[in-house]
């Protein structure tokens, strides 16, 4: 029986190998938000796409400028009085823009850490879809019926070779002791040979079913 299940651990060493890195650095992660946008930030002013400024008017207050045509401002549009107003606006600009200048470091910062965020679980499902088509399967965790039960037994790391210093062939369950399976575990020991079937198909067989206790083994090839 060869385990092919998806684990935390094998989505995490997918992601590092993209360079998704949950915890990294600033650095790491403006590298990677702007390469997977094709964007470019600038502090210093190059013909931008898109722009983010402060500008003064003439009785001497302070504005903040987002356009993406410097030209022409529409102050309707592209003036803002309050600059956290900026932080969503710049967000929005990166994965439409591929030159932008802006030289307030907090906006830049702000939106880099958003986009890195929405990416990483953007990125970890598109692992997790990679992994299923490669014949991946998720692990049962909660189990509603005894055959959900059966194969959640059958991902055990007991049973998994791949693991040779977990890996035994057999599992004992002291039923009682598992209450939130209970009722699983107890349709299974009232109907042995139903579910042996089941558990067959997962390559284990039932090797004791009485009360209080179930032991399922590796179903071995006679061949």
């Amino acid at each position: 029986m060869k385990n092919k299940y998806i684990t935390d651990e094998l989505i995490t060493q997918r992601m590092t190998d993209k360079g998704w890195i949950e915890g990294c650095d600033d650095e790491h992660a403006r590298n990677q938000v702007l390469a997977h946008y094709e964007c470019e930030i600038t502090d210093q002013w190059q013909n931008p796409d898109f722009s983010v400024y402060e500008e003064s008017t003439a009785d001497g207050y302070s504005v903040w400028i987002a356009t993406d045509d410097d030209k022409h401002i529409n102050v309707s549009e592209d003036v803002y009085y309050y600059e956290n107003e900026l932080h969503d606006v710049l967000y929005e600009a990166i994965p439409d823009y591929n030159n932008i200048y802006c030289d307030n470091y907090d906006f830049v910062e702000d939106a880099i850490t958003r986009h890195y965020e929405d990416l990483l679980c953007r990125i970890e499902e598109e692992i997790v879809d990679e992994l299923l088509d490669e014949g991946y399967n998720h692990k049962i965790v909660t189990p509603i019926n005894p055959l959900q039960y059966i194969e959640m037994i059958s991902q055990d790391d007991q049973f998994n070779k791949d693991l040779p210093k977990l890996y035994v062939g057999f599992i004992n369950i002291t039923v009682d002791h598992e209450y939130k399976w209970l009722n699983n575990a107890t349709q299974i020991i009232k109907d042995r040979y139903r579910y042996e079937i089941i558990a067959n198909h997962y390559g284990l067989t039932i090797a004791t079913a009485v009360k209080g206790e179930l032991i399922f083994k590796e179903l071995k090839d006679e061949n």
